[in-house]
């Protein structure tokens, strides 16, 4: 499973190659797909209902794009909908584009409707599969419309696909634009284009402190500052591999505000969600602002959970905005992540949400989210 973070494609999943933020001397983490908040007050609940609830695309010359087709998202509950982020993940998201978005950040009152469009552009022969996944504040969010079609032509050989990466002469940087701090959570996702799916990921050299694993997600802290150059192989499932040689650069965190400048305060938002597994789970977040401000420093994310009826051991994921930001390890139901960094940013209508595992495994859902920290 292929995890892609683009501006449309996440969590996917395994969605989360890049969705870089820029550092800024003062703004929120992102605001992407958090704008507006998430849960919407009022009585009653919002429902979402999709029309249609498919899309199958005809047969597509390889490299070539088809028509749109469009997707109409209606508020059949009885509150306002809210869209946190409408996504494209799935076996193949990169041979599937939303063109045009109406419903990412929008509010639905009762009975309204929101569109999309999906184009297929195959990026290889054969059938081609991904999904678009609709979270928002609905009881039953997320939810998933299916997209199927077919490449036509001749098969694309077995390469890395590097476009979410900055690269020159032939090596690519993987942590440009992200805060890849020592000692912080850092993940990314390589991806492969062509030869026979599925694929297996393996490198030599890998930055200390970092585990590729063979889905092609590397997470981790780094432990040592500086460059490190390394390389990734990719195998296909008749045999074909190919590698690339890739870079990951790692720095200080930046220092606390200069004095006299005025901080933030910590902000504390609660996680809910609904029964899982026979138990409802609860949780917090907090955003400490306090070596913040407009003249610079950094602010730090935490969050714990607990009641998760998942056994030891289980790795939950933890994202803000849709950007991964670490991991809880599970002991008798509870667990607290590590403290991320989140560099020169500060939050601003940011959703915290926890996933059941990490985004490469099958088990993969939301079973917590939080306030908007707005």
């Amino acid at each position: 499973m292929n995890v892609v973070r683009q501006v449309r494609v996440i969590l996917g999943v395994l969605a989360l190659v890049g969705a870089l933020g820029v550092p800024a001397a003062s703004g929120s983490h992102g605001g992407g797909g958090g704008g507006g908040g998430g849960v919407v007050g009022g009585t009653g609940a919002p429902a979402l209902s999709l029309s249609p609830s498919a899309l199958t695309f005809a047969a597509q010359d390889k490299g070539t794009t088809s028509a749109a087709q469009t997707v109409t998202a209606r508020n059949t509950g009885t509150a306002a909908l809210f869209f946190n982020n409408v996504a494209i993940g799935g076996a193949n998201p990169l041979d599937f584009t939303i063109g045009d978005d109406g419903c990412i950040g929008m509010t639905l009152a009762v009975g309204a409707t929101c569109t999309i469009s999906v184009t297929f552009t195959p990026t290889n022969t054969g059938t081609r599969s991904a999904n678009v996944t609709w979270t928002d504040n609905a009881p039953n969010s997320p939810q998933v419309l299916t997209l199927t079609g077919t490449g036509t032509g001749t098969p694309t050989p077995l390469s890395i696909n590097d476009q979410f990466f900055s690269c020159a002469n032939g090596v690519c940087d993987i942590g440009a634009g992200q805060n890849d701090f020592v000692n912080n959570f850092f993940t990314t996702t390589f991806l492969a284009s062509g030869g026979t799916e599925q694929y297996t990921w393996s490198g030599s050299g890998i930055p200390a402190g970092l585990t590729l694993r063979p889905s092609g997600l590397i997470l981790g802290k780094p432990t040592s500052l500086g460059t490190t150059t390394f390389t990734v192989t990719v195998a296909d499932s008749a045999g074909a591999t190919a590698s690339g040689t890739f870079t990951l650069t790692v720095n200080q965190p930046p220092a606390p505000t200069p004095s006299g400048c005025q901080t933030g305060s910590v902000i504390t938002e609660r996680l809910s969600g609904p029964a899982f597994n026979g138990r409802t789970p609860s949780g917090s977040a907090a955003a400490d602002e306090t070596r913040f401000s407009g003249c610079g420093g950094f602010s730090l994310l935490s969050a714990q959970v607990k009641d998760v009826n998942l056994p030891d051991g289980t790795v939950l994921w933890v994202t803000l905005d849709f950007d991964p930001v670490g991991t809880i390890t599970l002991r008798g139901g509870s667990g607290t992540m590590a403290t991320y960094n989140m560099g020169r940013f500060a939050v601003s209508r940011d959703q915290v949400r926890v996933y059941s595992s990490l985004p490469d495994l099958p088990s993969y859902q939301q079973i917590l989210i939080g306030g908007s920290f707005g």
